[in-house]
């Protein structure tokens, strides 16, 4: 009890001293209180052993038990009946948490048959969300291409068998499970269950989007960013891109409720040409989602890789617009309300960039490698601007305070909070209704600035190591391509002609800037031969000296 009171306790000490006592006092049966406590604390946190794993795993040193402490955790609810007392299920929630930091499904599904067969224990949304949650953990870290095909199959069952057991002790599905249950239908490609979810969870028909759903649920869960950005991943992965546009567009610029007064859903009257009576249609309120730097990451990732680059240019520039009109907002708030104000949803960084430019180059599309290296260099500039101008801010506003005035109760002083991902999410907080406004987070501008730092740095990165060399060797391999047509005297197309033409060879030497050579002795009377181009005004190439044409002619 002494090392259980301590302030700064361990873990293994703990267990340790627990061993002794059941060494020692085995038939004196200690209290079920001591075991709840052992079982809390002979373990690290969950948030401590997720960030331990994860970095064992990024060093390669992933660990052949899925929980290094479940030893630890059987042996104390093994003693708690040894001593003919029951766990409660708050205990078995315990068991079930540090699974979930884990990933360690079938350990959970163990727990989870145990506490409702064996111990005869009435689960909770938070027992079903503790499960959905190891399952949802599993699938997002690395597994090996040959293990990858059982892991999907299992956790798919054991997510549909979670969902029967819910429908039959009519358990509701919270909001959190419902994000918990899409996100591993959108892992394991389940585009039917994902659909039906969508329905009954959050009133949205894929096929309609605009429309409400022919069935859905009376309790619908709130339609929040996170869910949005699933949506748009699971169509993606689908490959449906015309169908993940739309989606895009409706689900986050929704039509005003006074349109569905004129939907019609029966054409009873032949002369009113479907529009249906005003009074007879109820508003209808579409769900919609404000989206963030991750909604249009998603969205231009797949769309370039599906090779579509109207679109990919399309969305990027309303990615620069968006981001410009979010800084404005937000300094604008600052000057009226600076203890006030939420923090940004929005910014470009190198993750919006990288797929337009891949898509670019994939398909030696100059024009529109040339226009994204232009969106590089106006956000670079941006950037410094920006944190030129918040860093005058942050001055300003880090002024003393006076004893007499009281401190304004902001974050902007405070630690900047944890980054976390879909999967940590409040299990116990209650379910908000559909219309419930969102808490907003307030602005930090510490945080602001570290994060206008870390963009920076990966843009100047990229445009100075990846993007000038891809687009000199895409130039290059593309004047040397035409330039294999005219030595061979076919035509090639000129923008400026409008029409294919024949250029002779001294032209298009002009044209594309190539150098003329001349014979050396030390080439033995050797030429270069045609196509062989590779110099051309601004291409720098540490170490290696530009190739010259020469003409053979």
């Amino acid at each position: 009890m002494h090392v259980l009171s301590l302030q700064t306790r361990s873990h293994s000490r703990v267990w340790s001293c627990y061993v002794d006592l059941m060494t020692y006092a085995e038939y004196d049966k200690p209290p079920l209180e001591l075991h709840q406590a052992v079982l809390r604390r002979c373990v690290p946190s969950p948030a401590a052993l997720r960030t331990w794993t994860a970095s064992r795993m990024q060093r390669g040193q992933a660990l052949r038990a899925p929980h290094l402490y479940e030893g630890r955790l059987k042996t104390v609810m093994r003693n708690i009946r040894a001593a003919g007392v029951e766990a409660t299920l708050q205990d078995y929630h315990v068991i079930l948490e540090q699974f979930a930091a884990v990933g360690h499904y079938t350990g959970s599904m163990h727990v989870f048959t145990e506490l409702t067969h064996v111990c005869k224990l009435e689960p909770e949304p938070k027992t079903f969300g503790l499960c959905f949650k190891a399952i949802a953990h599993r699938l997002s870290l690395p597994m090996y291409k040959a293990q990858r095909a059982d892991i999907v199959a299992d956790t798919s069952k054991l997510c549909r068998k979670l969902l029967k057991e819910m429908s039959a002790r009519n358990i509701p599905c919270t909001s959190f499970n419902l994000d918990l249950v899409i996100r591993i239908f959108k892992e394991v490609l389940d585009q039917e269950g994902f659909s039906q979810l969508m329905k009954l969870g959050y009133g949205i028909d894929l096929d309609y989007p605009d429309h409400p759903p022919l069935q859905g649920s009376s309790t619908l869960s709130p339609f929040s960013t996170p869910a949005l950005n699933t949506t748009l991943d699971m169509l993606g992965r689908l490959g449906n891109v015309a169908k993940l546009v739309q989606t895009f567009e409706v689900l986050t610029q929704p039509l005003p409720p006074q349109a569905s007064q004129h939907y019609s859903h029966e054409f009873d009257d032949e002369d009113d040409f479907g529009i249906a009576n005003p009074a007879s249609t109820e508003p209808y309120k579409a769900p919609h989602a404000q989206p963030n730097t991750t909604s249009y990451n998603i969205l231009l990732r797949h769309i370039s890789r599906a090779g579509h680059a109207t679109f990919a240019r399309h969305y990027l520039f309303q990615a620069t617009r968006l981001d410009r009109q979010v800084d404005r907002r937000l300094r604008s708030q600052l000057y009226h309300n600076p203890h006030a104000t939420p923090a940004p949803h929005f910014g470009i960084n190198r993750g919006t960039i990288i797929p337009v430019f891949g898509e670019a180059n994939r398909d030696k599309n100059m024009e529109l490698m040339r226009w994204v290296g232009w969106v590089a260099r106006m956000t670079i500039r941006r950037k410094k601007n920006d944190i030129a101008f918040y860093c005058e801010q942050r001055d300003s506003m880090s002024a003393p305070v006076s004893p007499s005035e009281p401190a304004p109760s902001d974050s902007r002083g405070a630690p900047p909070p944890d980054i976390t991902t879909a999967l940590d999410v409040d299990l116990d907080a209650p379910s908000a209704p559909p219309d419930s406004p969102t808490p907003e987070k307030l602005f930090n501008i510490n945080l602001h600035l570290r994060i206008l730092e870390k963009n920076l740095d990966e843009l100047v990165s990229w445009y100075e190591n990846h993007y000038e060399v891809a687009l000199s060797r895409a130039t290059q391999r593309v004047k040397e391509r035409l330039g294999r047509r005219v030595w061979a005297g076919k035509n090639i197309y000129l923008l400026s002609d409008n029409a294919r033409i024949t250029i002779p060879r001294k032209a298009w030497t002009g044209i594309v800037n190539f150098k003329p050579g001349k014979t050396r002795a030390s080439n033995n009377g050797r030429v270069l031969r045609s196509g062989w181009v590779a110099g051309y005004k601004g291409l720098r190439a540490p170490r290696l000296q530009p190739l010259q044409f020469f003409d053979p002619s």
